[in-house]
């Protein structure tokens, strides 16, 4: 069954050197162990050595601040992945926190990862793509063309005030949202629950799901599945979810890349 963990109830993970890091989900969180999720704050000036074992794969996200990776810049438009053995060198000259998630058994779905991997990802060049049946906006985050694997796949919605997407459920693959702003509601078999910013809701496969914003500012959350390649079905009489691409970035302007009009779950991202 779905379950929600709040900002509040997460558990300490450890603490050094400028770096505090909390478990949202901490290993055996999930019942088969296939991801792991850190909130990990950074005080400027402190080093994060992000890691991977040879047949993991993780990816960091910053959610506030700034850091470097590898010395490169690395902002809130960023998210860096590494696998199989590869990893970043992430220092901060400034406060910043960031989410870091593992799949500890990424070669298993995909023996690939093994070789290695290190990817730095400017979502916010990447395609806004717009839903054709309400108001709700997308950006890829992780997808074959961006990271090279469908190990995992991600993407950022964007709720407007008054949105709601359709019920439907996924095969092949578990996912988590965790909300990045705002706040919304959840309509789970088991009933409505409310996510502020923060909370990670975490899906089991074949679990009926929705959500809607009754609120008066945007929900966003990132949505990730493990393993990426999974099949979205539809309750009876709801809208499959086609996406129009815009051509325009977040920022409004010439997106970096072109894709074609899809549905969730199908096309070439």
């Amino acid at each position: 069954m779905a379950f929600v963990v709040r900002a509040a109830d997460r558990l300490p993970a450890g603490s050094a050197d400028g770096v505090t890091r909390e478990w949202v989900l901490g290993p055996g969180r999930v019942p088969d162990g296939r991801v792991t999720v850190e909130v990990i704050r950074l005080e400027p000036g402190s080093t994060l050595d992000l890691v991977t074992a040879p047949s993991e794969l993780a990816w960091l996200q910053v959610l506030s601040g700034a850091v470097l990776a590898d010395g490169e810049p690395t902002g809130n438009d960023w998210i860096c992945m590494a696998a199989g053995g590869r990893g970043f060198v992430v220092t901060a000259p400034i406060d910043a926190e960031v989410v870091v998630a593992r799949v500890p058994r990424a070669a298993e779905y995909d023996p690939a990862i093994a070789a290695g991997a290190a990817v730095r990802v400017d979502w916010g060049t990447e395609p806004v793509l717009e839903s054709e049946h309400d108001t709700r906006r997308r950006i890829y985050l992780a997808s074959p063309g961006l990271w090279g694997t469908e190990a995992v796949k991600g993407e950022m919605i964007i709720y407007p005030p008054g949105a709601t997407g359709a019920a439907h459920h996924h095969e092949g693959a578990e996912h988590f949202q965790f909300v990045m702003s705002g706040s919304g509601t959840a309509v789970l078999e088991g009933g409505e629950v409310e996510l502020e910013a923060g909370d990670l809701l975490y899906n089991l496969e074949k679990e009926v799901h929705w959500f809607a914003n009754r609120t008066d500012e945007d929900m966003v959350f990132v949505e990730f599945f493990v393993p990426g390649h999974n099949r979205t079905v539809w309750v009876p009489g709801a809208n499959a979810c086609g996406w129009n691409p815009t051509g325009i970035d977040i920022h409004g302007r010439a997106a970096s890349r072109q894709l074609a009009y899809h549905v969730h779950g199908e096309g070439d991202v």
